[in-house]
């Protein structure tokens, strides 16, 4: 049973977070936390120091834990790294990627297009991110793709913290061509799509962005 709370403490904050829906700076108070899941502080304790081992929580002495808020170079930092890991992904998987891969690859474009649309920018936000993993998936190489799977988690936290609400993660074409890229099997071409949008978003950050903290409960118990 305390296994189970304490993963679905993580699950929930880094969903959260994947989603930017959970602010950087935000605290996460112990007893809120026990009463949102219905668990012991040992739990939640737990999964904090889970949380902070994968860079998205800082425990401060004496203070409690927060949702740790990135540094400009650190962005730039997890950004370089997100283009160097992912243009090698992108191109393995123009060599690789199956019927069913790219299937899977263009339902995700289409059904974020749709979320745009529809001005649902929640789910927009979650299918951006599951292109990116299910791009490091078809990468055929597991061992960049567990390195990206934390850093799509850290620039969602960068991207929540550096961008407004109005800020657009992506053009509508830009997942769908790199999609295109992997169908017609050219990798370079992938690559370099990949590295573009990549800079896209980047480029879209403001690194004076004032702290805003998110409603712990109403964000959790959605």
């Amino acid at each position: 049973m305390a296994e189970n709370a304490e993963s679905r403490i993580v699950e929930g904050v880094i969903a959260a977070i994947l989603e930017q829906r959970l602010k950087a700076g935000t605290k996460l108070s112990e007893p809120e936390l026990c009463e949102i899941y219905d668990c012991s502080r040992t739990d939640v304790r737990r999964a904090l120091v889970v949380l902070a081992t994968r860079k998205t929580v800082e425990l401060k002495r004496n203070r409690g834990a927060f949702v740790r808020i990135p540094s400009q170079p650190e962005a730039h930092n997890v950004f370089q790294a997100r283009r160097a890991i992912e243009k090698t992904l992108a191109r393995n998987a123009a060599q690789g990627a199956t019927k069913a891969d790219l299937a899977e690859l263009d339902g995700l474009v289409q059904a974020e297009v749709d979320a745009r649309r529809n001005s649902d920018r929640a789910r927009a936000i979650r299918l951006s991110g599951e292109f990116h993993v299910v791009l490091a998936k078809l990468g055929q190489n597991d061992v960049l793709a567990e390195f990206l799977h934390e850093l799509i988690m850290r620039s969602s936290l960068i991207i929540g913290f550096f961008a407004g609400s109005n800020h657009v993660l992506c053009q509508d074409n830009e997942h769908g061509e790199i999609a295109a890229a992997i169908r017609s099997g050219d990798g370079q071409k992938a690559s370099d799509l990949v590295e573009a949008h990549l800079r896209h978003i980047e480029a879209q950050l403001v690194f004076d962005t004032v702290p805003e903290t998110s409603d712990l409960r109403r964000i959790l118990t959605r």
